[in-house]
């Protein structure tokens, strides 16, 4: 489905190079190949689906002048946290502040903001300066949460929810609505598009922190752990505190490298306590089933969604489904 809008997310990024031009020739290239250096353009892609909600073809031109203020916006904001993270790769790639330096970096960041405040000057619509305006504050706000929340053991699981919503959730949820009120779409479906782009913003966040834990940079374009090293308390985290609490006893910002890892491993084993549990489940519904019914662990042991695929094998012993569907649906993830 997603095929459909491969032209239209091309149309996005000349717009982008279009309106970042300055007069400045290596910041222009530079510019340019940092929105081409990857990145999966989800805000982009959400923003024209949600404008599909309202009058598509007759507001074109400023769906695609606002899927591009979204995503410059991201990008401006992923330079900037890359300061703050001191972090040395970005989608596979060195960061801006590690090839040049956090001074140059933050300069590019602030200029692509100032892009940003000059094109939606042009839109003659207030509902879209209130909802950029409480977005941007949202997002600094979450920064500024996560600064003084670094190296917290006292981080609770609500105090993570807060940190999500503002730095990922809010400019998603943004997109989502941003996309529907350029459109002209109802007072309905402009709800409805903040609402929805909020909730997937929260589980996107999840996942990815997540994939902190275990993805590795083959899935991240970073390596594992980053979050943590960095001091940064996510939910995996939290959950390897609640599993084994004795892991947080000491760490602080002066805690080494390998006590770090020792609480990455420490999720780890949560992982495989859970994975183990899954196992007996095919066990104990393969005792029931038939010979010609019987499940094939080997076959779902690598999907992740451990919660969907426990569900349905309830479904299967309660006789209200007969089989699994094919492991994709459970997601594709090696676990190891």
């Amino acid at each position: 489905m997603l095929k459909q809008y491969d032209t239209l997310v091309h149309e996005v990024l000349e717009d982008i190079f279009e309106i970042t031009k300055s007069n400045d020739e290596q910041l222009d290239e530079i510019v340019k190949k940092y929105f081409l250096n990857g990145g999966k353009r989800v805000r982009v892609l959400l923003l024209l689906m949600c404008a599909k909600l309202g009058n598509f073809e007759l507001n074109k031109k400023d769906i695609i002048r606002m899927a591009s203020i979204v995503e410059i916006i991201h990008t401006a904001s992923l330079i900037h946290d890359d300061i703050i993270d001191n972090a040395d790769t970005r989608r596979g790639s060195v960061t801006m502040n590690k090839m040049y330096s956090n001074e140059f970096a933050l300069r590019v960041g602030d200029y692509l903001f100032s892009v940003v405040l000059k094109e939606v000057a042009k839109f003659d619509n207030e509902k879209i300066h209130l909802y950029l305006a409480q977005t941007l504050k949202e997002l600094c706000i979450g920064e500024l949460i996560q600064a003084d929340g670094l190296y917290d053991i006292k981080t609770r699981r609500l105090d993570y929810l807060k940190k999500i919503k503002r730095k990922t959730a809010i400019l998603i949820a943004f997109a989502c609505v941003a996309g529907s009120i350029v459109a002209d779409a109802s007072n309905e479906d402009i709800r409805s598009a903040f609402s929805y782009g909020y909730y997937l913003g929260m589980s996107y966040q999840i996942i990815d922190d997540y994939l902190d834990f275990v993805g590795g940079a083959q899935n991240l374009g970073k390596e594992v752990g980053q979050d943590l090293m960095n001091g940064n308390i996510t939910l995996p985290a939290l959950l390897a505190k609640e599993e084994n609490p004795e892991l947080f006893y000491n760490f602080t910002k002066d805690s080494s490298s390998e006590e770090k890892e020792e609480i990455i491993e420490g999720f780890t084993g949560l992982k495989k306590n859970i994975i183990s549990k899954i196992q007996k489940d095919f066990e104990e519904l393969n005792s029931k089933l038939p010979e010609d019914k019987k499940l094939d662990f080997e076959k779902y042991k690598y999907c992740y969604n451990w919660g969907r695929l426990s569900f349905e094998l309830y479904c299967i012993g309660a006789g209200i489904k007969e089989t699994l569907r094919e492991p994709e649906f459970y997601n594709k993830k090696e676990i190891k």
